[in-house]
């Protein structure tokens, strides 16, 4: 099967073919075979002459089973999240809500132009939820990492929690957990060549005692399994320093991609030199949620580089275009606030467009474990790739010339028109084409119905009076 994608504006993120005013991408059987003007062949042809095409786009952090629950959040912070999402509606979910969220929310990707995302899927409450919500990604068509969340949901709460100390609720038979996951690696995760990986998602540090997160990374170890994990995420009197934890253990390294990080020490940013560990930056849920500024900077100076996670779409929208802007100019302001402090105005630009894209694409694909198959328009990779139309009226007179820089300052997840996944057109002529949307939404009207019912029949989002939460009982 051969398709020839004609006179783009390409952003390849190949050092060695750069952007293109013009180009055509000619695809075959799946991969890239070429990148450059006025190829030519006998395939069906895509007509790109006012789009701008560039790598799928890769979300390095994202609870896709919350789907149903979409702005729930919108004005919570993490004791509402704790609260309303993890300790009152997690438990709600049936194996069918589990699929829908999975199935819609991964759909919600494809159609803002990501395709591959690792899915933090840690509201496996039966193994029936586990099932379906790998079904649900299949299903969908998305590339990326399953990974299989290892946290006994019912019994190891943050509202049990102790800090982390072997005193802490039980956390459930690892015996049991581990059985599971094999099943799930063996039953859908057998073939390497497929685009959906096998991930493991171990328990919080702030809620499980080392020794049980550390049998867990020796678990994911045995199934080759990359593993994410929170990490430094709250803010309380006494910080847990998880990175400095894991690296006593001897659990960092390249395996390892890492959330959020943003109450991590100076020394703790040191021990990750050279350890390949990696780090999703999830900037507006961090923003929003009480979880601290966005580490960019040090991401990108004591690790292999950023990438970007959506997180939760209980809070934020799922437009990865138009969060990297956002990313992009909250780094640039931390960048010059010294010399705001001075008076100064600044007169170096700190951080780039093409940092953004790289966040977005090949920092991306390295953090998901992808980056051997996807993350640049190189020939000999795999055809991910999105199209942006830029025929509309808002973006008229746009900057051929570099067309990295303006899907970064003026493209948002609107004007992702055509999207193929492993070669396959998933979305064309701005409406997804491989599934039957509107019996996808119908299984969502349901599902969210559902659980809204659910919520209202035991006391509403946050129950009256609210659970306590140690952590956060003595907060600094």
């Amino acid at each position: 099967m051969r398709i020839l994608i004609e006179n783009a504006a390409v952003v390849t993120m190949d050092p060695a073919l750069g952007e293109f005013e013009r180009a055509s991408i000619l695809i075959e059987d799946g991969r890239i075979a070429a990148v450059g003007p006025d190829l030519d062949a006998d395939a069906e042809r895509i007509d790109a002459s006012a789009m701008i095409a560039l790598p799928g786009l890769v979300d390095t952090h994202r609870h896709v089973w919350q789907s149903p629950l979409r702005g729930i959040l919108a004005d919570g912070n993490i004791p509402d999240y704790l609260r309303g999402i993890r300790l009152q509606m997690a438990p709600r979910f049936r194996a069918e809500d589990m699929y829908v969220g999975n199935y819609l929310g991964a759909l919600d990707a494809l159609n803002c132009g990501i395709t591959s995302v690792v899915d933090y899927c840690h509201n496996i409450l039966t193994p029936e939820c586990a099932h379906a919500a790998v079904s649900g990604l299949l299903d969908a068509g998305i590339r990326g990492l399953y990974a299989h969340g290892l946290t006994p949901v019912t019994s190891n709460t943050w509202s049990e929690s102790k800090s982390g100390s072997t005193t802490a609720a039980d956390p459930g038979r690892l015996e049991t957990r581990a059985r599971l996951a094999r099943e799930i690696r063996e039953t859908y995760f057998s073939s390497s060549d497929q685009p959906l990986r096998f991930g493991i998602a171990p328990q919080e540090l702030c809620i499980a005692p080392v020794a049980e997160v550390a049998a867990e990374f020796a678990l994911a170890k045995e199934l080759d399994a990359r593993i994410t994990l929170h990490a430094n995420q709250v803010m309380v009197r006494q910080l847990f320093e998880d990175v400095e934890v894991l690296h006593r253990h001897d659990l960092l390294g390249d395996d390892l991609l890492l959330v959020h990080c943003t109450f991590n020490t100076p020394n703790e940013w040191k021990l990750l030199e050279g350890t390949g560990t990696m780090v999703s930056v999830c900037a507006e849920t961090e923003m929003q949620m009480g979880m601290g500024f966005p580490v960019i900077r040090e991401v990108t100076d004591h690790t292999p580089g950023p990438s970007l996670g959506i997180d939760v779409v209980s809070g934020a929208s799922g437009d990865l275009l138009s969060h990297a802007r956002f990313v992009l100019q909250a780094t640039r302001w931390r960048h010059d606030e010294p010399e705001y402090r001075e008076y100064r105005a600044p007169q170096v630009m700190g951080w780039t467009t093409q940092d953004a894209l790289r966040w977005l694409t090949i920092n991306g694909a390295k953090a998901a474990g992808v980056d051997d198959v996807v993350g640049s328009l190189s020939p000999g990779k795999r055809a991910d790739v999105v199209l942006i139309d830029m025929s509309g009226v808002s973006v008229a007179g746009w900057n051929r010339r570099e067309p990295g820089s303006t899907v970064i300052a003026q493209a948002h997840a609107g004007l992702v028109d055509t999207v193929l996944v492993d070669g396959k057109i998933v979305k064309r002529g701005g409406r997804l084409v491989h599934v039957d949307v509107e019996a996808a939404l119908a299984k969502m009207r349901a599902t969210h119905d559902h659980l809204f019912e659910q919520m209202d029949r035991h006391g509403g989002f946050i129950p009256q009076p609210p659970v306590d939460i140690p952590l956060y009982r003595e907060r600094a």
